[in-house]
């Protein structure tokens, strides 16, 4: 059992424990244990931990996002393969909560955090086609934030020094490359489903995604970061981040057949 704010992970035992670790044990290979707290000055403990307890929230979020999305590809008759794998995504996310819940506890356990887990599933307009319900949560989940989440996760595997982190983060990239492809994916298989005023639509949902997140790279750059415990928030993860927008959300989108307006995406960038 662990804690995360008020939030305890665990799991109920028995043959549903199982049966999840046989399709996702990703975790009891790693070098648990090994990490030497005394190495690092404590604001840089404190940092760490603030980083990886959002982590555990953000794949809880990430989960329902992918849950909410595999309904809405049922609800529009998405082809069948491509919902399977999303829901098979909502796995991967789960078990980035297991990843990441051992990894705040490794480095000296949470901290002080506000979760509301009834309140994590995203509003879409339950009016809307299920075709739009579906492209509005591909572009927000899978376009723009997995989209954002690899290079993030890349830059700091590339900056840790540390074999147990290292391996956390190596599992993470992994899995999280896929779920920056299923949005696109299903967009190439809707726009021909989609008219121009859609297509519009959709580029303006992007810009607002791509807002919630410019604070990434807007803010101010932390100095001095150790690169042990799995945080880049250098010079460098502000570049990564900005050319990530540019390549991998606009770009891909673009292909699509959803613009972004030039003009907003470079206020955000």
């Amino acid at each position: 059992m662990m804690r995360v704010g008020e939030l305890e992970i665990g799991f109920l035992g028995g043959w549903t424990e199982r049966r999840m670790h046989r399709r996702r044990r990703i975790a009891d290979d790693l070098p648990w244990g090994t990490l030497d707290l005394s190495a690092y000055r404590q604001d840089e403990l404190v940092h760490a931990r603030e980083v990886w307890t959002n982590g555990v929230f953000t794949e809880y979020a990430s989960a329902a996002a992918f849950s909410q999305l595999a309904t809405a590809f049922i609800e529009c008759g998405a082809p069948i393969d491509l919902t399977a794998t999303c829901a098979d995504i909502v796995v991967d996310e789960i078990a980035h909560v297991e990843l990441v819940s051992r990894v705040v506890v490794e480095i000296g356990g949470a901290v002080p955090y506000a979760l509301e887990l009834d309140k994590i599933t995203q509003l879409v307009d339950p009016e809307a086609p299920a075709l739009l319900r579906a492209a509005e949560l591909a572009v927000t989940t899978s376009c723009v934030g997995e989209s954002l989440s690899v290079p993030a996760l890349q830059r700091s595997r590339t900056l840790t020094t540390n074999p147990l982190m290292r391996g956390v983060l190596d599992r993470l990239v992994r899995d999280e490359g896929p779920h920056a492809q299923l949005g696109p994916r299903f967009l190439a298989w809707a726009n021909p489903r989609m008219t121009d005023d859609h297509r519009a639509w959709l580029a303006r949902v992007a810009l607002d995604a791509i807002a919630v997140y410019a604070p990434l790279w807007q803010g101010e750059v932390a100095a001095d970061v150790a690169n042990g415990l799995g945080v880049a928030d250098d010079d460098g993860y502000q570049g990564t981040m900005t050319a990530a927008v540019r390549d991998k959300i606009a770009g891909r989108l673009e292909r699509c057949g959803i613009h972004l307006d030039p003009d907003r995406l470079a206020e955000l960038l």
